[in-house]
């Protein structure tokens, strides 16, 4: 994990297949599922599912993971944003290949890094 405030520019339009929010706070108990392994540059994120079903991609980092279950650390938001070239965000922190971004209207998600470049100062 990496806190990286600071702008960047998309470079790579990136289309969420996830544009609903799912939260998580902190103590929640999920079970956990397999690691994502389509894409090296992705690595630690594991399917969870929740109690009421709903399930999301979370890094690693964010739980504690005892066999087939986990207990989050902290709170975490699993929206992924859908961007467009061109576009300019402030990444306030990178986990696992994804950016936490924010948008010139004040959205917020997470981007892939490599879908993007910084600013030029």
């Amino acid at each position: 994990m990496k806190d990286l405030p600071g702008c960047y520019r998309v470079i790579v339009p990136y289309m969420s297949p996830y544009p609903e929010p799912l939260v998580f706070r902190q103590r929640d108990r999920v079970a956990v599922g397999d690691e994502f392994a389509d894409d090296p540059d992705w690595p630690n994120w594991r399917w969870c599912e929740r109690a009421d079903g709903l399930t999301a991609w979370v890094p690693e980092q964010f739980l504690v993971i005892q066999g087939s279950e986990g207990v989050f650390t902290r709170d975490y938001n699993a929206l992924e944003l859908s961007v467009a070239v061109g576009d300019e965000l402030v990444i306030h922190e990178e986990v696992n290949g994804f950016g936490m971004a924010e948008t010139a209207d004040g959205r917020r998600g997470w981007v892939p890094m490599k879908h993007l470049a910084a600013c030029q100062v």
